[in-house]
């Protein structure tokens, strides 16, 4: 298993932050992991929706089939997936007031036979500082 959990305070409102992290076609602009969507972006998401991406991790490509498990606007998108090899996904973004700004914090956790042992503590740092980048970029976004 490799999981990890990173916050940022970001100069973005509640609200703004909110705009920009449950909004799937801006995935692609600050997610690291983020390899593109395949298919149709519905117009609007919440509980049930269903998508696919490619997500990539230390050079290894997944096609994940993911679904929202949770919605809960303007705090909480949680998606969770599945992919080849048995490989399980899930990603939670959470936004809280911070002062004049928000904190955005993003939890990721991969299970299943392609991240465990050896290669999984790899995973696990690699996605660390994925996951701190892409929080980093998220902040620098229009």
């Amino acid at each position: 298993m490799a999981s990890t959990t990173v916050s940022l305070k970001t100069h973005f409102t509640p609200g703004e932050a909110w705009a920009r992290a449950s909004d799937l076609s801006r995935f692609g602009e600050w997610l690291t992991l983020h390899d593109g969507w395949r298919g149709e972006l519905p117009a609007e998401i919440g509980e049930g929706t269903a998508v696919t991406s490619v997500v990539s991790v230390k050079g290894m490509r997944n096609r994940i089939d993911w679904k929202v498990t949770e919605y809960a606007a303007p705090r909480r998108v949680a998606l969770s997936g599945e992919g080849v090899g048995g490989t399980k996904v899930s990603l939670a973004l959470e936004i809280g007031s911070s002062g004049d700004g928000s904190t955005v914090e993003l939890d990721v956790d991969f299970t299943g036979p392609l991240v465990a042992g050896p290669i999984g503590f790899g995973v696990s740092r690699a996605l660390k500082g994925d996951i701190k980048k892409s929080l980093e970029r998220f902040d620098k976004l229009s």
